[in-house]
């Protein structure tokens, strides 16, 4: 008998788990800092009220070309990280978290004046001829801000993420290396999210 009530007890937590409703635990959106800066986020639950966050932070991709000569730049980043969540209501969260940030740039002029601006040490000018210049860059952001839920499947955040960062160029007989603490209003961003 005791078998029996086990078996049934175990088949009715399985089932009742089947058809419950279903959680999202995933999220999409978009998080600007500006009108001219936006990036995409994505977001997966790893348990209550703690998720691991994916940002592509920036990318960009140019071409110049003054009398003759050709500039290229192409850069990236991003941000992974863990984020946890503390209710305030049903409708407030505070968020905080860490994130480890990459970034990397690739610079080629075929003549002319190369700019160098990593965001740390200001604007670097390097002249000559088909210089390529290679700039990256590790940090470590802390995540702070509020989230406000209005809907089950939608929100709104707004977060500073300070960071600490590592920076380095290299190449065509430049290196440059900085470190930098940035708590600034660039850090600050709105996003927008869809839970699924």
């Amino acid at each position: 008998m005791k078998r029996v009530f086990l078996t049934c007890a175990a088949l009715f937590v399985n089932l009742s788990t089947a058809f419950s409703q279903d959680v999202p635990t995933r999220e999409i959106g978009l998080r600007t800092n500006g009108f001219n800066d936006l990036g995409f986020v994505y977001k997966k639950q790893k348990s209550e009220n703690v998720y691991k966050r994916y940002r592509l932070a920036f990318g960009n991709l140019g071409l110049g070309i003054v009398n003759g000569s050709s500039l290229v730049n192409f850069s990236v980043g991003g941000a992974i990280g863990k984020e946890k969540r503390k209710s305030i209501n049903d409708r407030f969260q505070v968020v905080y978290g860490t994130e480890f940030i990459p970034r990397l740039s690739i610079l080629h002029s075929s003549a002319g004046t190369a700019n160098i601006n990593d965001g740390t040490v200001g604007e670097v000018s390097v002249t000559g001829s088909n210089l390529t210049l290679l700039s990256a860059s590790l940090g470590l952001g802390f995540v702070l801000g509020a989230q406000y839920n209005i809907s089950p499947k939608w929100y709104v955040s707004a977060e500073i993420v300070p960071t600490v960062s590592l920076n380095g160029t290299f190449g065509s007989g430049i290196t440059i290396y900085s470190l930098n603490a940035a708590f600034t209003s660039s850090n600050v961003g709105l996003t927008g999210m869809y839970r699924f």
